[in-house]
């Protein structure tokens, strides 16, 4: 008796599992600030998942001066950074402060995870971050009008408050 009732309790527990993934996905589009952020897409086609737009945001070259930790932190591969961004008076989010640990924000703030490596530019030193959200797969045929539209997009975020984050909108300015 005992044994059949372990069964039905990890059996429950597997299925509150799944929900608790499924819901924490969906609770975004509840709990989410939605964010504006500019950007310049190529679009470069998957043979398994079909066409997609590959995104390039204002806020994914940050120069190394917003980077609030210690300099030889950024020296190895793909650090994890947290980006903590503002919006502007045109309504988009631009990037105020880059920490190596999760920081503090204020109710007007929108924090965001993501993975920092230094480069180097033409005149000064600059990270590049990439936020997991570079890739937008979009309806069969449709990518490339996205890309002749590449210069004037802007992309639609929801960031929930404990960090999810998803794109929940892409289209010209």
């Amino acid at each position: 008796m005992n044994r059949k009732r372990g069964w039905i309790i990890a059996a429950i527990l597997q299925v509150l599992f799944l929900l608790f993934i499924a819901g924490s996905y969906y609770s975004i589009d509840y709990f989410g600030k939605e964010i504006k952020i500019k950007t310049v897409p190529v679009d470069p086609r998957d043979i398994l998942y079909g066409d997609y737009v590959t995104l390039r945001f204002d806020i994914s070259t940050v120069p190394v001066s917003k980077w609030k930790g210690e300099t030889h932190l950024l020296a190895s591969r793909q650090r994890t950074a947290f980006v903590v961004l503002e919006e502007n008076k045109e309504g988009y989010y631009e990037v105020q402060s880059v920490y190596p640990d999760k920081p503090e924000v204020k109710d007007h703030q929108v924090l965001l995870k993501g993975q920092a490596e230094r480069i180097w530019g033409d005149t000064s030193e600059q990270m590049q971050i990439n936020y997991g959200i570079e890739r937008y797969y979009v309806e069969e045929n449709t990518g490339k009008t996205l890309e002749q539209q590449a210069s004037d997009m802007v992309v639609t975020v929801r960031v929930a408050p404990w960090g999810t984050h998803k794109i929940t909108d892409i289209k010209p300015r």
